[in-house]
């Protein structure tokens, strides 16, 4: 698969590779915290033909090369968390309702509501960043944010814009609905926009970001991200066992809220993505396979051919099944598992973890 990361707002470790804690993310501290772009590995094919997550030796470098860049505003965002983790506005009683978090309960506001108000928001952010309008810009967050944190975000909402000015397709999901936790104050939805476009060939080129949203009167502002994942109880079971075991365990693209959607897809393409790998208590692997189907009529996943790779160390190599029927306009996480005996690296940790797939599917 030929993937290509950009880094946005604070972008996370979204590189291929197994953190030593189980997969944990990064304290991230604002609101749309990471976005990453892949075509995929779904082709526009017939019956029992195959579709690949190899990338070349080129994109290989490419991918390299942005990694490192992700990784110096990681850094650059970290030294600056003190100055940004402040505690949160004073809530006077009598404040008006445009400087402090609105009650969705209270003011009816909807997730399709938040879904529109994350969209704008966004396209305010890049339409600031591509002006260098530093005042306006920052005053799409929260909370104030110090002069080189504003920098370090514009400068990767920019690049970010250049990357994706010719897609035209958007598939946005709000996966957490504040409506349904009554008890929680100040109120903010998750909301988890994702742009792309397929290709001739049936390919598709995907970027997404994951933001934390609140309603402040008639308008919305990103917030700071709690400690932890917004996505704590989405995962499949297995896998937050094993963070919490703290066995091998990682998230490839932990950014990508579409895929905690049932309908989720891509419009025109049938989509596959191997982003998540975990091991069982005995030694087992297991794997989570996200298919979207954006095609008319139904795709019977049968099988799916496997390579792990942990550095130059194989991991597993093997054809595991899937056995899934995927309905136009559906989407789903299917859980696939490799046994103990197929895993040649046993428990050691891993340490660069890669995968390579071939969906076989009608």
């Amino acid at each position: 698969m030929n993937m290509k990361y950009a880094a946005y707002l604070l972008a996370g470790a979204l590189a291929l590779s197994a953190p030593s804690a189980a997969g944990a993310e990064p304290n991230i501290i604002l609101g749309e915290n990471g976005r990453e772009r892949t075509e995929s590995e779904s082709e526009n094919l017939t019956e029992t033909e195959t579709e690949t997550e190899a990338g070349t030796e080129g994109e290989s470098e490419n991918l390299e090369q942005t990694e490192t860049e992700m990784a110096m505003m990681v850094a650059d965002t970290e030294a600056s968390n003190a100055g940004i983790e402040t505690a949160e506005p004073e809530q006077d009683q009598t404040a008006d309702e445009s400087v402090r978090p609105a009650n969705p309960e209270e003011t009816g506001t909807s997730a399709e509501e938040a879904v529109v108000g994350a969209r704008a928001l966004y396209s305010k952010m890049k339409h600031f960043a591509e002006k260098t309008d530093n005042e306006r810009f920052s005053a799409c967050f929260e909370d104030t944010l110090d002069a080189a944190t504003i920098q370090s975000q514009m400068k990767a909402i920019q690049s970010a814009d250049q990357a994706t000015k010719d897609f035209e397709g958007h598939a946005d999901v709000c996966y957490f609905d504040p409506t349904e936790d009554k008890t929680q104050s100040p109120y903010y939805f998750g909301v988890g926009l994702a742009d792309y476009k397929v290709n001739d060939d049936g390919t598709v080129d995907w970027y997404s970001v994951l933001m934390r949203v609140a309603r402040y009167g008639d308008d919305w502002k990103a917030s700071v991200l709690p400690d932890g994942s917004l996505m704590a109880g989405k995962y499949p079971e297995g896998y937050e066992a094993a963070v919490n075991g703290k066995r091998n365990a990682v998230d490839l693209y932990p950014y990508l809220a579409l895929r905690f959607s049932d309908q989720g897809v891509f419009d025109g393409a049938f989509y596959s993505l191997i982003n998540m790998v975990w091991q069982n208590e005995d030694g087992s692997l297991s794997l989570a396979l996200w298919l979207a189907n954006g095609k008319e009529g139904t795709k019977w996943c049968d099988s799916i051919d496997l390579q792990l790779q942990d550095g130059s160390k194989t991991v597993a190599a093997v054809n595991a099944p899937v056995q899934q029927a995927v309905e136009s306009g559906q989407s789903s996480l299917v859980t696939v598992n490799i046994p103990a005996e197929n895993v040649k690296t046993g428990t050691a940790a891993w340490k660069n973890l890669t995968v390579q797939s071939n969906l076989l599917y009608q």
